[in-house]
């Protein structure tokens, strides 16, 4: 059976209840009789292949359920299963954030890394040509794999700017208050947008919000109350069906209403089963030519509207023992 197949078995039965060993007993014990009477009447070069079949129809089966169940998939975003997207309509920024903070935060505990331990990440990014001169050739996507140390005392020295460690943004995560304007004010201090920034207050806010979901291991607790800082951002949108991610996948687009003068869009890209970051990427809003100061050997580069000028995907999420390890 086929990832794809596994998810639409996932979504079509995604509200099932789990099967206690009561109900399933019944059913094993008719499998096991009929494996034990093929055994019986078959001699044994036909029995030991039927009863091998049988058993893989079995094991499938009962896999088709455990991933029912518990979400189990090819570890792309890590997280817990959530409702499928289509039960969520997309559309109103309140309502779908809101639900997706509930969800969110219902879900299992995420435990804080220990100090000596490293978070793995595979990522993949495309640049559409924004640096035609980085020798890979325009938009091809390059996928690599990043180690941070958790407990990193280089970003823990009040001189990092915005760069935190792992450990300093969970435990940020963990210290938010409950009400989204507080949360707002809390993430301004912690990712501040300097005087000089030409941003709109909700531009900075957006932005800010969208590197702090980029965190991992992330708690959930603190992600549901960054969603709900997040809808009550002037100008969030949600764009009312699913779009493709760099690397292929179904993700939920949220972005920022942009203004006139605007040439990109903005928006944080979401695992539609686990409701976590999955990437994130910038849209051209309208026409234009970009220019290369001091590169005469380089043609400019004209862009249209809808066109993707930068994205990124994270394909795998891991917290390792050590540097180079993955899971």
């Amino acid at each position: 059976m086929s990832v794809d197949e596994m998810n639409e078995v996932r979504e079509f039965r995604d509200d099932a209840p789990v099967a206690d060993r009561a109900r399933l007993a019944p059913g094993r014990d008719r499998l096991e009789q009929a494996l034990r009477g093929r055994t019986r009447t078959r001699g044994f070069r036909s029995d030991w292949r039927v009863t091998a079949a049988a058993a893989a129809a079995a094991v499938a089966a009962i896999t088709a359920i455990t991933m029912v169940v518990t979400g189990v998939g090819d570890g792309g975003t890590a997280g817990p299963p959530m409702p499928a997207a289509s039960r969520l309509v997309l559309g109103d920024p309140a309502e779908v954030l809101g639900r997706i903070a509930d969800t969110v935060e219902r879900g299992p505990a995420v435990p804080e890394p220990g100090s000596t331990q490293w978070t793995y990440e595979r990522v993949v990014n495309g640049d559409s040509g924004v640096w035609p001169d980085d020798g890979d050739g325009p938009g091809e996507p390059k996928t690599h794999n990043e180690w941070k140390k958790y407990a990193d005392p280089r970003f823990e020295n009040g001189r990092e700017g915005d760069d935190h460690s792992p450990r300093e943004r969970y435990r940020f995560l963990t210290s938010l208050p409950d009400d989204p304007g507080g949360v707002l004010k809390k993430v301004r201090t912690f990712y501040p947008s300097g005087k000089q920034s030409q941003e709109s207050r909700a531009a900075k806010d957006f932005g800010a919000l969208r590197v702090l979901m980029e965190s991992y291991p992330m708690p959930p607790e603190g992600l549901a109350k960054v969603y709900r800082a997040l809808a009550t951002v002037p100008g969030v949108e949600i764009t009312d069906h699913l779009v493709r991610d760099v690397a292929g996948r179904e993700a939920i687009a949220i972005g920022l209403r942009a203004g006139p003068e605007a040439r990109m869009r903005a928006e944080i890209l979401i695992d539609p089963r686990t409701y976590v970051y999955a990437g994130s990427r910038w849209i051209v809003l309208r026409d234009y030519m970009q220019d290369y100061p001091g590169a005469d050997d380089t043609p400019d580069r004209p862009w249209k509207a809808g066109d993707i000028w930068l994205q990124d995907a994270r394909l795998a999420a891991a917290v390792v023992d050590r540097k180079g390890q993955r899971p």
